[in-house]
């Protein structure tokens, strides 16, 4: 077995970590989807719909509008389409020249949610959410080459959210709520060093953080309205476990590299919704849309610190490792329709444009994330006096990513690893949801 590397291992323990996410149903990692209505309209209506409960995670202001107690349940799931092609050299592989590859990184991922409001007075109200605002699920598998430069990156944000909304008067109304937010990441890829020598890199973490959300609704008449939300900035400190086991680890520490202090910061940026609502008098139809501004720049560097593996020949669990991001900021702009057809049953659609923020000199096989347009349809089924279904879809064309780092390869000590190539993606989106007015 070939063993000639340096500090080839913390590359291959930190890359995933540092990259969080590829394709999700929002720019980067965000999730617009917290309740089947914004898939049906692409998120058109935002900070102002208020069809169901989950405005209260939108907008608490939205809560007011409520006079009676309903439930929301949901289910949405993603079917994530993203393949890389181009090449990858690993200079301790067939002396280091480049090998075509081809990798899928997509698969389903299912994201249930949660949504309850109840009037306490005539001018207050309360409500209550459990959604997922970030997440991802990027999956390589270990059957290609494209393994030694990430297998699985896996990131779950859930937000357990408590509101209040409040009406000023006829028109106005403002609204607040708390977000306590549980992360849970897992990144895993594989090291090598010669023939045979696979050896798996796992690496886990998580994190409970606060934030907070606040917003303002204002009516203009009863068929015109608009809404103002802010979701605050919620800094994550992960803790977790770095393993390294297999064969690279066993010839250097006779055994199992484990550290059990890794952490990394991870902030999630804050993000402000601008949305405005329109019936038509006398008409079926109604129009909305939404501007959305993330503010990622929040991300630059990622700090992974105390990692196991292995450097200048040296096994460590206390190795550290700075990865640049440089996110930009971003816009989501979004239009969308309601047409009732009848009494029962009212028919959805929207189309929008999601900014990526990941800048193309630092894009790479765990984030090949681009620019992506959307169009939605769907439509409520009003069943009984209390029971409505929502069954909504929309579809993600993502723009071809190119991967191409800024210097191209990855140079640590010994080894050298090249991925140049592109990305291409997509995804489909499907939900379906409950609502239960409780009168």
């Amino acid at each position: 077995m070939k063993l000639v590397m340096k500090h080839f291992v913390t590359l291959l323990s930190t890359v995933g970590l540092c990259s969080v996410s590829n394709h999700a149903a929002a720019s980067a990692f965000q999730i617009w989807e917290q309740d089947v209505t914004n898939i049906e309209n692409f998120h058109a209506g935002y900070a102002i719909l208020a069809q169901n409960a989950s405005i209260a995670f939108y907008n608490p202001a939205g809560i007011t509008l409520f006079k009676n107690q309903q439930l929301v349940f949901g289910a949405v799931g993603a079917f994530t389409d993203i393949q890389y092609n181009g090449t990858i050299m690993v200079n301790t592989l067939n002396r280091g020249l480049p090998q075509p590859v081809v990798a899928q990184g997509g698969g389903p991922i299912f994201i249930p949610d949660l949504s309850y409001v109840a009037p306490i007075t005539d001018t207050i109200g309360f409500g209550l959410t459990v959604v997922a605002p970030f997440g991802l699920q990027t999956n390589y598998g270990s059957q290609t080459i494209l393994r030694y430069a990430s297998t699985l990156a896996s990131t779950k944000v859930v937000d357990i959210s408590p509101s209040l909304g409040i009406q000023v008067n006829d028109k106005l109304s403002f609204g607040a709520g708390l977000d306590a937010q549980k992360m849970n990441a897992e990144f895993d890829l594989v090291g090598v060093s010669g023939e045979d020598s696979d050896t798996p890199s796992t690496n886990k973490g998580n994190d409970t953080a606060y934030g907070y959300h606040v917003g303002g609704l204002y009516q203009f008449t009863p068929d015109t309205r608009v809404g103002l939300s802010y979701h605050s900035k919620v800094s994550h400190h992960l803790k977790g476990t770095s393993k390294f086991v297999g064969p690279i680890a066993d010839a250097y520490n006779d055994g199992p590299l484990v550290s059990t202090q890794t952490k990394v910061n991870i902030p999630l940026p804050a993000y402000t919704a601008l949305s405005g609502f329109h019936h038509f008098t006398e008409s079926k139809w109604s129009v909305m849309g939404s501007v959305i501004y993330t503010q990622w720049s929040v991300i630059k560097d990622l700090v992974l610190q105390n990692v196991a593996g292995i450097i200048d020949f040296t096994p460590s669990t206390t190795i550290n490792v700075v990865m640049p991001q440089n996110y930009s900021n971003t816009w989501s702009v979004s239009v969308g329709t309601d047409y009732a057809y009848s009494d029962k049953l009212t028919l959805r659609g929207g189309v929008g444009f999601d900014d990526s923020p990941v800048q193309l000199n630092y894009r790479t096989v765990q984030l090949p994330d681009e620019n992506r347009y959307a169009v939605g349809l769907g439509g409520h089924y009003q069943a009984s006096k209390t029971i409505g279904l929502d069954l909504g879809w929309t579809h993600l064309f993502v723009r071809q990513a190119t991967i191409q780092p800024p210097l191209l390869s990855l140079q640590l000590g010994d080894e050298q690893v090249t991925t140049v190539g592109y990305s291409n993606g997509g995804a489909d989106i499907v939900g379906l949801q409950l609502t239960w007015d409780l009168v």
